[in-house]
């Protein structure tokens, strides 16, 4: 049976202070919704408690060296990126501005539905207006789909690095790709 995309208005924009209650919802739903079945609860817990609450997100939007796009489907906040600026990871990268992608999630229902391609070209377009050469990101040695999904956008791995998850210490890859060699709008 082929499964349809359902029918989809989509809106992406920069997250205001107003959002930050929103935020704090939707960023622990679609992280617990991708990992919460492949970690300890505890560790789920104490993650979710220190990164997603309103005060933490209200704090990354006013942020100057951070951007937060929030995507909207029907006017209801469905995922959002958010792009640390001119931040540097700790291996070996040829870059002379590069800004993090440090977090990209969509609520479930809207994988596959070309959702998260319109987000990513979103990021790239925010990246061209800056000085960032290499965009890179962070993503979970056991996230097949996300690599597979940064893969098709020219990125590839330049190192690894920890990410502390609670008491649960895991590797993530470091994952790049240089903004020239990427054509506007494709994946």
């Amino acid at each position: 049976m082929e499964r349809q995309a359902p029918k989809m208005t989509i809106r992406i924009r920069v997250a205001t202070i107003e959002d930050a209650g929103p935020l704090a919802h939707i960023a622990e739903k679609t992280f617990r919704a991708s990992y919460a079945k492949f970690n300890a609860p505890e560790d789920m817990n104490a993650y979710c408690a220190e990164t997603f609450g309103k005060a933490q997100q209200t704090s990354e939007i006013l942020h100057p060296a951070k951007t937060t796009l929030l995507l909207e489907n029907k006017g209801v906040l469905s995922g959002f990126a958010q792009i640390c600026w001119h931040k540097a990871p700790n291996c070996s990268l040829q870059a002379s501005s590069p800004s993090e992608v440090r977090r990209f999630y969509l609520e479930q229902n809207l994988h596959g539905t070309g959702a998260a391609q319109t987000l990513m070209n979103s990021v790239f377009k925010e990246a061209q207006k800056t000085e960032t050469d290499v965009l890179w990101l962070g993503v979970w040695t056991q996230n097949f789909k996300a690599l597979a999904f940064y893969r098709k956008y020219g990125f590839i791995e330049v190192g690894e690095h920890t990410f502390q998850l609670g008491a649960d210490r895991q590797t993530d890859l470091i994952l790049s790709t240089h903004l020239k060699s990427r054509a506007p709008d494709s994946p």
